[in-house]
């Protein structure tokens, strides 16, 4: 109830009697509430609300904490971006991997088209800000999908290849008869015969204005044991140079140069037409080989490649997924989602908290101040 002009009012309900005409002073017993108590006492009865358990702490604060990544990596559309986008990465590399790397950028176009789409819907729907993270996901996938996955798909040519290990030299043609290519090779003994060196140079691209061809030089050298001083050769050392075996930089070469360290391992080479003349160009009627000796690539360390692809391929996925989200995170402060943040986050975490005090400090006008603004 109020007072209106030194008169009690109230509403008619059940357990109310109206007051006579003119009783200023008539009890009027208040809806549900006792008659008995003292009227005059001015106690009033307040009901306490009951408030639900709060839950367990760490529960809140995992709530708090994901509240406040939600919201400073760009709420529903930032999220929705950065997850198709992982999505796309994984089905392309995938593709990648398991197929071709033409066939896993095709399937990385798939996405970009329908997050281009879905974008372009929501921009010329006047929605901006949840356009903007789409089409950043879109121009990302670009680095993730094709760059990635040329590097996915080099480390799984490597770590798909067959190994063989402790290989004695004279039985190298037999036990590794039918092998692949960047087959793993140990074996326990032997060196590169650097005297035996053979070569065949191949015109892989000839130039139509000046008439002049782009070599590809085919060099090896047999692989002997030191007792060995039969001049059958078991297995071959070969690489693949863009400048003659005889030049100064050819020798000098990082791969030229391991021919004379004792790494015994090496990359397995698949024999072809041409690596065939360059071996017959080594032997030069001075020396025969057995039916299957193996050509490898002489590396001190085979898995090398593959490591170093595999580090590559992971590196380029982190760096662009971590550089979307930094691009998302200002994006989100720009917007204002990240001042929203820590008040959300803070009352989560603790119901009972008192409201933080602004951080604007209003300073009070005079009062010929304020009667000047009032009189405008």
């Amino acid at each position: 109830f109020s007072h209106c002009g030194g008169r009690r009012v109230g509403k008619i309900g059940k357990g109310f009697e109206m007051p006579n005409k003119g009783d200023d002073d008539a009890d009027v017993p208040l809806m549900g509430g006792d008659p008995n108590r003292d009227p005059e006492s001015g106690e009033e009865e307040k009901e306490e609300e009951e408030k639900p358990p709060l839950r367990p702490l760490p529960i809140r604060y995992c709530h708090a904490g994901l509240n406040a990544i939600f919201l400073l990596f760009g709420k529903e559309y930032g999220w929705f971006a950065f997850c198709y986008l992982v999505l796309a990465t994984v089905c392309s590399v995938t593709t990648s991997i398991y197929t071709t790397w033409l066939f896993g950028c095709v399937v990385m176009m798939v996405f970009f088209a329908t997050v281009f789409c879905f974008a372009g819907f929501q921009a010329v729907s006047g929605r901006y800000e949840l356009a903007r993270p789409l089409l950043g996901a879109g121009m990302a996938m670009f680095l993730t999908c094709i760059l990635g996955g040329h590097f996915f798909r080099e480390w799984s040519t490597h770590a798909g290849s067959e190994m063989f290990d402790n290989l004695d030299l004279a039985s190298m043609p037999g036990e590794t008869k039918g092998y692949g290519k960047n087959a793993v090779f140990f074996w326990k003994e032997g060196s590169v015969d650097a005297g035996m060196q053979g070569a065949y140079k191949l015109c892989k691209d000839k130039l139509p204005v000046v008439g002049t061809c782009v070599y590809d030089y085919y060099c090896v050298a047999p692989i002997k044991s030191k007792s060995d001083s039969s001049g059958v050769v078991k297995a071959w050392a070969g690489i693949l140079s863009h400048v003659s075996c005889d030049d100064r930089a050819f020798l000098t070469s990082a791969e030229r140069e391991q021919w004379g360290d004792d790494a015994r391992a090496g990359l397995g080479i698949v024999r072809t037409h041409h690596w065939n003349l360059a071996i017959a160009a080594a032997m030069n009627n001075t020396a025969t080989e057995v039916s299957g000796a193996p050509l490898v690539e002489w590396t001190g360390d085979p898995t090398k490649q593959e490591r170093e692809a595999w580090t590559t391929a992971w590196s380029v996925e982190f760096g662009i997924f971590g550089g979307y989200l930094l691009l998302l995170l200002v994006y989100s402060m720009m917007m204002g989602y990240a001042g929203e943040a820590y008040p959300t986050s803070r009352k989560i975490a603790d119901p009972d908290a008192k409201d933080l005090p602004s951080r604007r400090k209003l300073t009070p006008k005079s009062d010929a101040a304020i009667k000047q603004s009032n009189g405008k």
